[in-house]
């Protein structure tokens, strides 16, 4: 008989531990677990070298006790009313252009403001990401300085 019915595992999901039962889950029960909506989010296990792998919400993990996962929610947002997504929420401006198919060395990018009016940035800038943002490129204006 096997004996591992009663057998604890330790994990941890966006710094909180969990304790389960069950050896093998789902990805998307491992969401619902640490009270995150499969539909929104998903499921990355943490490897040693600090690399990320995305598991597939139906996909069934053995997992092992110490086992390290992150939630993460992929952004959708416009530029130039273009649909783009990531999962990073923090990029340069310049990443954010060249993500647009647009030269940084010629354009800059602006958030659309909820009020209308736009917020500029620097390329070098990190641009928070919120999902349902809209951004725009404007061509440089005048020589360089």
């Amino acid at each position: 008989m096997a004996s591992n019915i009663n057998t604890s595992l330790q994990i941890v999901i966006d710094g909180k531990a969990f304790r389960t039962q069950d050896g093998d889950q789902e990805a998307a029960a491992l969401l619902r677990l640490a009270s995150r909506d499969p539909k929104v989010f998903d499921l990355f296990l943490l490897k040693k070298n600090g690399v990320e792998e995305k598991i597939r919400d139906g996909q069934i993990i053995n997992l092992k006790n110490g086992d390290q996962f992150v939630s993460r929610q992929k952004l959708h947002f416009t530029i130039d009313g273009e649909s783009q997504s990531s999962y990073d929420d923090d990029q340069s401006a310049a990443a954010l252009l060249r993500l647009a198919g647009v030269d940084p060395a010629g354009y800059d990018l602006a958030r659309i403001l909820p009020g209308g009016g736009t917020e500029t940035f620097s390329d070098a800038q990190i641009v928070k990401i919120n999902d349902g943002d809209e951004f725009v490129t404007a061509k440089h204006v005048g020589g360089v300085a």
